[in-house]
């Protein structure tokens, strides 16, 4: 016979199970890692549901402690009653994906890069227990929700790459095989010359659908380019991709994917990754 479940009694062991919660407090979204009975359960709420996050906490987990990182720690931490330890993000980062990589049983080189795009874009190199942030951009996930709204007025991520999966970057996006005739062409033909550089085919009158594919590739690109010459630099054809913006989000993958061949690189996407620095403040 199964046993019944006192939904109430259920909430209150709840209550008093979670010891410890990791919160990301990022630019567009807060992800959370906790843990009940040795298992690693996850929350996101966008940046503006803080509200909600609050009481999420006050009805689920009064009694836990809160070690917050991210960029927006300080705002979050002001509305919270628990008790919580504010902790660097880049150390959260760099140490929660230890755990990101163990738990999607990813075994890599002693030496690789790690690229977190999430709002924006942060480069770190990884050596054995060492860490160092190496730089970073504006473009990332933000940049491709902003210029979607202003190109589309498409504000939903779901939506946005929904359509440009469906997309054609051939009349928008100018490549290399337009500009050289026959066989004339030192790289690739089909590699980009120009993002949105097809001015002469352009009508006025694009689908949504090829802008948004047109986008993400601009954006995957340039992403990749900058971070080329940080793997370089330490010597690491190894290059590991966290952060939001590949959540759910195949194409973006595969726009990188494009190039494991041809500039001999190792990519990436271990499962969970945008949660890395939710868990490095979990275990910080």
């Amino acid at each position: 016979m199964a046993r019944k479940i006192d939904i109430n009694q259920l909430g209150k062991e709840r209550v008093l199970m979670t010891e410890c919660i990791g919160i990301d407090a990022g630019g567009t979204l807060i992800k959370v890692v906790y843990k009940e009975r040795d298992e690693y359960l996850y929350q996101t709420f966008l940046s503006n549901e803080v509200e909600k996050l609050v009481k999420w906490i006050n009805e689920w987990h009064p009694n836990a402690k809160l070690k917050i990182t991210g960029g927006k720690q300080e705002n979050i931490s002001k509305l919270l009653h628990n008790p919580h330890e504010l902790i660097d993000e880049f150390e959260a980062t760099t140490i929660g994906i230890k755990e990101v990589l163990k738990r999607a049983e990813l075994y890599l080189p002693e030496k690789y890069l790690l690229v977190n795009v999430g709002t924006g874009t942060s480069i770190h190199s990884m050596i054995g227990e060492n860490s160092e942030r190496l730089g970073g951009s504006g473009i990332g996930g933000g940049t491709l929700m902003g210029l979607s709204y202003l190109l589309t007025r498409q504000k939903q991520f779901e939506e946005i790459m929904l359509l440009a999966e469906k997309g054609k970057r051939t009349g928008i996006d100018l490549k290399v095989r337009d500009i050289y005739e026959g066989d004339r062409s030192p790289i690739s033909g089909d590699l980009t010359a120009s993002n949105f550089g097809f001015l002469e085919r352009m009508t006025g009158e694009e689908l949504q659908e090829d802008i948004l594919a047109c986008l993400v590739g601009m954006i995957s690109e340039a992403v990749l380019m900058m971070v080329m010459p940080f793997a370089k630099a330490i010597e690491s054809s190894t290059i590991v991709f966290i952060g939001s913006t590949f959540h759910n989000n195949a194409l973006f993958k595969k726009q990188l994917q494009r190039f494991e061949d041809l500039f001999e690189l190792k990519l990436h996407f271990p499962f969970n990754g945008q949660y890395s620095g939710a868990h490095g403040a979990l275990l910080y």
